[in-house]
């Protein structure tokens, strides 16, 4: 069972995850995040950092694994600038609400790699609902920079999925429906 997971140390709380569409702007590896099934989001609420009470509207006590999404997508995120490095949108499609607490362990990396049996959380005690649609637009930069103003060959389409997903052009199928 394919339980692989992003967890991310937040200090965006739930309400501002579910207006979000996800999680982000994160620095991470697009290709290892995508193929990941779940994001934990645990809860950076530490006193030092004095915005982080208002700034991510947080919602729950630091350090405690407070919301589990079901990987839909990774996108640019549309707070991103065009600096580098590129910032991502972890984007869910189901969510959980829950409270786990003492999930970090104080790294000072926000972005870690796992998977919820490593975490001690059992994926059938999930109860998830479905996250409201969120239209999540792209970078105003993005926008500027068309890479394909007229679309993209299906032979150009694999090239660009097997580098993202690290497969073979020959395993991917194309069908286009009309």
């Amino acid at each position: 069972m394919n339980d692989s997971a992003v967890v991310v140390f937040t200090a965006r709380g739930f309400d501002r995850l579910l207006s979000d569409g996800g999680s982000g702007s994160w620095v991470l590896s697009e290709k290892r995040a995508s193929r990941c099934k779940y994001v934990v989001c645990v809860q950076n609420r530490d006193p030092a950092d004095n915005h982080n009470d208002d700034w991510g509207s947080v919602s729950d006590p630091h350090k405690n694994a407070f919301f589990i999404g079901k990987i839909s997508d990774v996108v640019v995120s549309p707070e991103w600038d065009g600096s580098r490095p590129t910032r991502w949108l972890i984007k869910v499609s189901e969510y959980a609400k829950v409270a786990y607490p003492n999930m970090w362990d104080g790294a000072r990396n926000p972005v870690a790699y796992s998977s919820l049996t490593d975490l001690g959380i059992d994926e059938n005690d999930l109860n998830f609902n479905a996250m409201p649609d969120v239209d999540v637009k792209p970078p105003k930069i993005a926008q500027e920079e068309e890479p394909y103003p007229d679309g993209i060959s299906i032979q150009q389409a694999k090239i660009l999925l097997s580098k993202k997903y690290e497969v073979s052009e020959e395993s991917i199928e194309i069908i286009i429906r009309a």
